[in-house]
């Protein structure tokens, strides 16, 4: 067993040859010492001690300085992404959260805890404090002490300063990395909330980039994770129960780069879980902490949370786009790829030569309004067209744009319903746009109202527990159910074998559909 005072993080040892060129009298600290002297003639702002490790290290920000750019990272991942507003949720992972970060190395920060809604089982943290755990992560995890060692994790980033030791003098400090909009060579233009913008286009966001850990310092946080909910009185041994989960979870979703799992920002390694689960049987959990939750109490704290994608938000179904909260929809070409962020809802083809975005401009009806607002800033050709879109009042209009690969020809189209204006924007390259005029024609002429039908017709995935009956499996207690999830999907968030027989009256989670209801039009943002 180790103490406390030995629970620290492993430090990189000296090599033999290192230390016969020093005479093997000097220590590690004075050689980062000597290395920050030696490179402050180099673009960096200068040296500060490690929280975690004691050690002087060449930095290129002041603690202000990444406190501050944290602040302006987590208002960008509030507007982009959104959190979940559900102020029970939010009250529990904030405790949680705040009992793990008065055992961090680093105290005299301020840290924040957040759930982030998105799909996708994921954690991060932001320089200065600021620590995020997905929606799509709370489904997993089975005990308090899973749930502990991942922000334990992400709290030992934020202590370690692992952000700032990867930041570069020609990078900035925030570690997101959001893609505009699509298309390759495309052009896109957009924004719905931060003023007329062109911009050229990057690759099809998956929404959320985050830039990924060394294996060193995922180690470090790992450690330093366990040892900070052991101080918490968490078993540090739960860390690995819960990697084993996120690896099948991994597997089973299958690779897809549009996927933003916790493991493609914080690599892993084959010996990661087994050094997980060595270090943690060396830690001692705290006796004078409060006891963890049972796993029913624990469960109970995320009953009813949101899986998979949220209505509230649009969703596509086979070859259509539908926002039931703003009764709109468009049709997309079956091949194309396609997202939907907070900003937009983009298509593009296989290529990236050709794209479709839809956005809302702004409010009111005045189509002509947006058009003039728009011509300050882009050059459009000849006066707007007046048309009719499925019976909406519409106007047209076309731009040319120089791309990444050439120019492009773009046509604009405003939308008029419902006090709302959207703008839908079919951009390919000049020498094809008569090719796949139509083709954008089509596409912008299939916006269209939503029937009262096609809003009933949309469902939304709950987490629900339901008590096992005797002698129940996972299949016939999924079918008693309605689970929307597979056998195998049900196995791994419950932490079971597909086939294992439940004990009578263990909960069980799964995700049933339940019929979508809209909120008011007070609640509803001005965004897709």
């Amino acid at each position: 067993m180790h103490s406390k005072r030995d629970r620290r993080v492993r430090k990189i040892d000296l090599d033999a040859g290192q230390r016969k060129a020093w005479g093997g009298k000097v220590s590690q600290t004075a050689i980062a010492g000597l290395m920050c002297f030696a490179i402050l003639s180099g673009p960096i702002f200068g040296c500060a001690r490690n929280p975690v490790t004691g050690r002087p290290e060449p930095v290129f920000t002041t603690e202000r300085g990444e406190i501050s750019q944290g602040h302006e990272a987590a208002k960008y991942v509030e507007e982009e992404f959104g959190l979940v507003k559900d102020a029970d949720l939010e009250a529990y992972v904030n405790q949680l959260g705040q009992r793990l970060a008065i055992h961090s190395p680093r105290t005299n920060i301020k840290y924040h805890f957040y759930v982030v809604d998105m799909i996708e089982p994921n954690a991060f943290a932001l320089p200065g404090g600021h620590i995020y755990v997905s929606r799509g992560l709370l489904a997993l995890p089975n005990s308090e002490a899973e749930l502990a060692a991942v922000i334990g994790h992400e709290i030992g980033h934020v202590a370690a300063r692992h952000a700032v030791q990867r930041q570069t003098a020609s990078t900035p400090l925030i570690p997101l990395q959001i893609a505009s909009a699509v298309g390759g060579a495309a052009t896109a233009i957009v924004s719905p909330r931060l003023g007329q913008i062109v911009r050229d286009a990057g690759q099809l966001p998956g929404a959320f980039a985050l830039a990924a850990y060394s294996r060193e310092q995922e180690q470090q946080a790992d450690e330093l994770g366990q040892q900070i909910a052991a101080d918490a009185g968490y078993d540090p041994v739960a860390l690995a129960g819960f990697l084993h989960t996120l690896a099948l979870e991994e597997k089973l979703s299958g690779e897809s780069s549009q996927r933003t799992s916790f493991f493609r920002t914080h690599p892993p390694s084959p010996r990661r879980i087994a050094d997980a689960e060595k270090y943690g049987r060396d830690l001692t959990p705290a006796k004078n902490q409060p006891p963890a939750l049972s796993r029913r109490a624990f469960l109970q704290n995320f009953d009813g949370i949101l899986v998979g994608e949220d209505p509230a938000s649009g969703v596509f179904l086979d070859d259509e786009f539908i926002h039931p909260a703003l009764g709109i929809g468009f049709s997309i070409p079956p091949t194309w790829k396609r997202i939907n962020t907070p900003e937009a809802v983009i298509a593009q083809d296989q290529d990236g030569h050709t794209q479709v975005n839809l956005m809302i401009s702004g409010r009111g009806s005045d189509l002509m309004r947006e058009f003039i607002a728009l011509k300050k800033t882009v050059s459009l050709e000849g006066p707007p067209q007046s048309l009719k879109i499925s019976g909406l009042d519409a106007l047209q209009a076309m731009t040319e744009r120089k791309g990444r690969n050439g120019n492009m020809k773009i046509l604009i189209t405003w939308i008029a319903y419902d006090n709302l204006i959207y703008r839908m924007i079919g951009a390919t390259k000049v020498n094809d746009f008569e090719s796949q005029r139509a083709l954008l024609e089509e596409t912008t002429q299939s916006f269209h109202r939503l029937s009262q039908e096609q809003r009933d017709s949309v469902v939304e995935k709950r987490l629900r527990l339901v008590s096992a009956q005797p002698a129940e499996t996972l299949e016939t207690l999924g079918e008693r159910n309605q689970n929307a999830w597979g056998i195998k999907q049900t196995a791994i968030v419950n932490a079971m074998h597909p086939q294992s027989k439940i004990q009578p009256g263990r909960l069980i989670k799964i995700a049933r559909p339940e019929k979508y209801v809209p909120k008011t039009k007070s609640e509803e943002p001005d965004e897709l």
